[in-house]
């Protein structure tokens, strides 16, 4: 049903196009054309494969109808499906929303993006089988750093599929939308000492990542329980709010009060600026079968539903187990390490 694209990453910049457009606002991807485009090889871009490599894709065209609820992308969001020349760490991820001449646009068109790795299972989803979410972002959390010293491997026989919903609280039209990202890597063969990160998008659904529905006047406070499937430091988490969001919490099971707290910075008009990142070098320690909780809130003040109101964390564990940690300065095969670990999430 998705419209997917296919590439394989070259050295350097890369860009990647899936074209899809509609006239009523959403993408046509039932008619959009399934397209590699040549890719492109920036000037300033690595011209070995030993140096941190930058690849940057894009997904659109799209038209966004002003006032456009990001309700009407959720069944069928843009899409792109690519891999990588060769294994890499990923260490940061950037994104933006840009017209067809690569101008900004406002990032409050931007409600939700999702890369996922296909070939490792979400191991919070308990209800069914799907691809492993490793970076989630918003119109407010539209970059991630992954931990210091620390990256996310991706293989490159791994399918990433990234997935985008796009909106417009905005009183302007817009068309020949573009949603951006660049990724941050390191080759694995040139790697020294990175620790291998866990994702985990912590999500009022944790399989489909569908927002919930907050009433007119109505102030909604939400906990979620997950269970920790390996050993290791949660040292970094992203809140991830839209408008009216008080912000996100979570704790350990037995603690009274939250290891981390986001309060949400909020205009005066409830509109969404900022959430504080949770960050520590030092890890908080979490075992596999430890439960963690996510709490979330929502003040709705308006006098309409809101029904785009993700509830989020996207948080990284530093993994601490020998075998789970990886590293190329040691006499074992970081890549095969890795096809190990993978075998075993699927």
């Amino acid at each position: 049903m998705l419209n997917k694209a296919f590439m394989s990453a070259l050295l350097g910049i890369v860009f990647l196009s899936a074209c899809q457009s509609s006239g009523e606002g959403g993408p046509d991807l039932s008619l959009a054309e399934i397209k590699t485009p040549t890719p492109s090889i920036s000037e300033n871009g690595p011209s070995t494969s030993t140096s941190v490599q930058k690849l940057t894709y894009k997904v659109g065209p799209f038209v966004l109808p002003a006032g456009q609820k990001a309700q009407v992308m959720w069944d069928a969001p843009g899409s792109i499906t690519f891999k990588t020349e060769e294994p890499l760490w990923v260490t940061s991820f950037e994104s933006s929303i840009e017209d067809s001449s690569g101008g900004e646009l406002p990032s409050s068109l931007l409600h939700l993006a999702v890369l996922t790795n296909a070939s490792e299972k979400n191991a919070l989803c308990t209800d069914k089988e799907v691809a492993n979410p490793f970076v989630a972002a918003t119109s407010i959390t539209k970059n991630i750093d992954m931990p210091d010293g620390a990256g996310y491997p991706v293989l490159s026989e791994d399918q990433i599929d990234a997935k985008v919903v796009l909106q417009n609280p905005t009183s302007h039209d817009f068309s020949g939308v573009y949603f951006k990202f660049e990724i941050t890597a390191v080759p694995m063969k040139a790697a020294k000492n990175i620790k291998d990160v866990m994702p985990m998008l912590l999500n009022v659904d944790p399989c489909d990542y569908s927002p919930m529905a907050v009433a007119p006047k109505e102030f909604v406070k939400k906990e979620v329980r997950f269970i920790v499937p390996e050993n290791g430091l949660l040292t970094k988490a992203y809140g991830l709010l839209q408008d009216y969001g008080v912000g996100v919490a979570l704790l350990e099971k037995g603690q009274p009060a939250p290891f981390w707290e986001g309060k949400a910075e909020l205009t005066g008009d409830h509109k969404i600026v900022s959430i504080p990142v949770f960050e520590d070098p030092a890890g908080v320690p979490l075992k596999a079968g430890d439960e963690i909780s996510m709490q979330v809130a929502y003040d709705n003040q308006a006098e309409r539903w809101q029904d785009g109101a993700i509830g989020a964390v996207m948080a990284y564990i530093t993994r601490t187990d020998d075998d789970k940690e990886p590293s190329s300065s040691k006499s074992t095969d970081v890549v095969s390490t890795i096809s190990a670990q993978k075998m075993l999430l699927k």
